[in-house]
């Protein structure tokens, strides 16, 4: 029944924050408490005969209290509360104040002390629901101009009698400086519950960022991931088929050079034998080439990073350095941006993804024309943007994403450019890792540029 209740009232608050949820619901408690209150009241009231006067005004706190449950409904909290505020001071200003004027009893002036409870038991409902400070002094003015007519009032029931006169005057003091005590500390707890209620935005805010951040890590992750699972089984098969044809060009060569010893060593076949063996070296060669690209391919692990500032500048001479050999036999000339920024980075990743692309700048040159290597970058929409641009062979847009993958290479072994196939898909997913992503444009013929970027 009462959560039958509670969803149909809190219904117009379900689409707000949770804190003000929560003082919904709240107030929505205290509502029903004090219309239950009233209701008791009055049946007491009746049975008892305690005059017209006291059942009038719990009337009065019925309806004013389905006043205050009829705004909750409509979604205006605010008024609700206050409804509900005014009417507990109606109902004891007539029950503690006017009720008084009549009565002749001297204990009469213990009543301030229930004058006094209602006030306090207001002061409550300020501070669970308003958190305003100016209400509460607007309301403390009113509460302490009540408490003085109720002094006034038991003052000209107790007539000249001194001793009594003190008493109340004593009981009158107090009760002003507990409403005004109250007060204060209300207004204190106030300040202190906004402070509070600032930080906890601000570090929600703090959680919130972090629970973002935290969840675009996962999901790069798990795409990464998925993508890597997904070409598992492809890269598995490529890696075997790349491997057996050295080794079949191996075996054949060894039968041959067995057949050859068989026959006979005559310098005829001395001289096939030494070509068998040059082709055997060279099949060993490029078992040994391939099996330290699926090495260096395999080791490139996305949950492991080192990730600290690398000088772009001092990596590219590094590179530079590595490939000495290879600057020297073409005459290569690599250029580089004076201002290229430091970035966060795995180095020794970020070190093999620039010498296999300035690597193969220089490699797929065209024939009588010295390679020309220029690397740049901007920045853009929080990303460093890097290029590699060379002036060789180029490449056919219809292999623009093939490249990229294990194995694909798109020029046969027995063509002037040697290699595995595998140093892109290994710069590939160096880019990857770092969340970024890597692309070429070409035209055949002119050269090519290889764009990858970095976050900043």
């Amino acid at each position: 029944m009462w959560t039958r209740i509670k969803n149909y009232f809190l219904e117009p608050f379900r689409s707000r924050s949770k804190a003000e949820l929560k003082k919904a619901y709240y107030l929505l408690l205290s509502s029903m408490t004090v219309l239950g209150f009233f209701a008791f009241l009055l049946g007491s009231h009746s049975i008892f005969f305690s005059g017209g006067v006291y059942q009038l005004s719990d009337v009065l706190g019925i309806i004013g209290a389905l006043a205050a449950i009829y705004q909750f409904r409509r979604g205006d909290i605010d008024a609700a509360g206050k409804v509900l505020i005014g009417t507990i001071i109606t109902i004891f200003t007539i029950q503690t104040v006017l009720t008084d004027m009549t009565r002749t009893d001297p204990a009469i002036r213990y009543r301030l002390y229930v004058t006094l409870v209602c006030i306090l038991g207001c002061l409550f409902l300020f501070i669970s629901f308003f958190r305003r400070i100016r209400l509460i002094i607007y309301f403390s003015g009113i509460f302490l101009g009540i408490l003085t007519l109720h002094y006034v009032i038991i003052l000209r029931q107790i007539g000249g009698t001194a001793t009594l006169r003190m008493y109340t005057t004593e009981h009158f003091i107090i009760s002003c400086t507990s409403v005004i005590f109250a007060s204060v500390i209300s207004c204190l707890l106030i300040l202190l519950i906004e402070k509070l209620y600032i930080q906890a935005i601000a570090q929600g805010d703090v959680i919130k960022r972090q629970n973002e951040d935290l969840q675009q890590t996962i999901d790069e992750q798990t795409r990464f991931l998925v993508s890597s699972n997904e070409s598992l089984k492809e890269f598995a098969y490529l890696t075997s088929h790349d491997l057996r044809e050295p080794l079949r060009n191996i075996s054949g060569f060894i039968s041959l050079i067995k057949k050859h010893n068989d026959n006979g060593t005559t310098e005829a076949h001395k001289k096939e034998v030494e070509e068998y063996f040059e082709y055997v070296q060279k099949g060993v060669g490029q078992m040994e080439d391939l099996i330290n690209d699926i090495k260096e391919y395999s080791e490139i692990n996305v949950l492991q990073k080192n990730f600290t500032p690398v000088s772009m500048s001092e990596l590219v001479y590094q590179v530079r350095d590595a490939l000495e050999t290879e600057v020297t036999d073409t005459h290569a000339t690599i250029n580089v941006q004076l201002d290229m920024p430091v970035v966060q980075a795995d180095k020794t990743l970020l070190f093999s993804l620039m010498q296999n692309l300035i690597g193969n700048a220089i490699k797929y040159h065209r024939k009588g024309i010295a390679p020309v290597v220029n690397i740049r970058y901007v920045l853009s929409e929080g990303m460093y943007l890097f290029s590699v641009e060379d002036n060789g062979i180029g490449i056919d847009k219809n292999y623009y994403d093939r490249i990229f993958y294990a194995f694909k290479r798109l020029h046969s072994k027995e063509e002037d450019y040697e290699g595995t196939g595998l140093g892109l898909a290994i710069c590939k997913k160096i880019v990857e890792i770092h969340g970024g992503k890597i692309w070429v444009e070409s035209y055949p013929g002119e050269g090519s540029t290889f764009f990858f970027t970095i976050r900043a």
